[in-house]
């Protein structure tokens, strides 16, 4: 019995030590930063996302989520491979850069997912709605917006696509096209083809019903009588939520679980934060995205 009673203090002990250890990462971050690269306008971004710090730290049992909000898809990047951010919303082509610069020390723990359940996107080309353009063929000697480089659905896919029917050169120069242009954001471009600043642009969305058009069009961004698309490609997946690989295994798996459950476990925090684009937040891995990698390692060897 006195061994028996030993053993069992042993478990005890044994189980508390890996109850301790599991939550150690507690003590090291005990307030981490959460970027955001929206692509919708800052005011609004910041608006949206606000509710996620408060509702993370109280879910990861933390101090603090600092939100950090912003259009510069490098920044946030680089960011993370600084260590100044700890987890980070990005597009599928941003985690493919993250994981190549940080030699593969990157993990998605979640995925968005649309109003309709759909768990990937399309990348679009967008027209003024009164325009005669009815396909990417008809917009030669047009100009053709963009939001920025690091862009999968606004740059990196496209320019892909692009080069293969030769609208532009190897070197993303313009041969169908008579200009390219960056517009800083996908919310710029919906709004420079709505003002005739440029006449098409690449933007992204789920469907005819939900997407970065929704979105800006719920704050007034744009007019969705304003535009109409012309071009969708094959579906790819959602943006990963991504931290570290080499972050503690109970500190990614708290993430993963606090993310997918924030529809449950806080719905007033959700309706703000999915608000006109997200249907939820679902399960992903690192193989979801290894076609962009692929890619990746394919642009640096040009």
């Amino acid at each position: 019995m006195i061994k028996r009673l030993a053993l069992s203090l042993s478990l005890i002990a044994l189980l508390s030590s890996h109850a301790v250890a599991s939550d150690d990462w507690r003590q090291k971050y005990k307030s981490i930063t959460f970027g955001i690269a929206s692509g919708e306008n800052i005011q609004s971004g910041n608006l949206r996302w606000a509710p996620m710090g408060p509702y993370l730290a109280k879910c990861l049992g933390i101090d603090k989520v600092t939100m950090r909000v912003t259009n510069d898809y490098s920044g946030v990047i680089e960011a993370i491979v600084q260590g100044d951010v700890h987890l980070a919303w990005l597009g599928p082509a941003q985690y493919a850069i993250a994981h190549d610069l940080l030699k593969g020390d990157v993990q998605p723990v979640a995925m968005d997912m649309s109003k309709d359940g759909e768990l990937g996107y399309k990348w679009v080309v967008v027209v003024k709605a009164n325009s005669p353009y009815q396909k990417i063929e008809d917009l030669k000697g047009k100009s053709m917006g963009w939001p920025t480089p690091t862009s999968a659905s606004g740059y990196v896919l496209p320019m892909h696509y692009f080069r293969e029917k030769g609208y532009v050169s190897a070197k993303n120069e313009p041969i169908l096209f008579s200009r390219l242009v960056q517009t800083g954001s996908h919310d710029n471009s919906l709004v420079a083809v709505a003002n005739g600043s440029v006449d098409a642009a690449t933007n992204w969305y789920y469907s005819p019903t939900a997407g970065a058009h929704i979105r800006a069009a719920s704050v007034g961004t744009v007019k969705l009588d304003d535009i109409r698309f012309i071009y969708e490609s094959p579906r790819v997946p959602n943006a990963p939520f991504t931290t570290r690989k080499s972050y503690p295994e109970a500190m990614k798996a708290k993430m993963s679980e606090c993310l997918i459950k924030m529809p449950e476990n806080d719905k007033a925090a959700w309706e703000v934060v999915g608000s006109n684009i997200f249907g939820g937040i679902a399960p992903t891995n690192h193989e979801a995205y290894a076609d962009f990698i692929a890619l990746r390692q394919a642009e640096k060897k040009k």
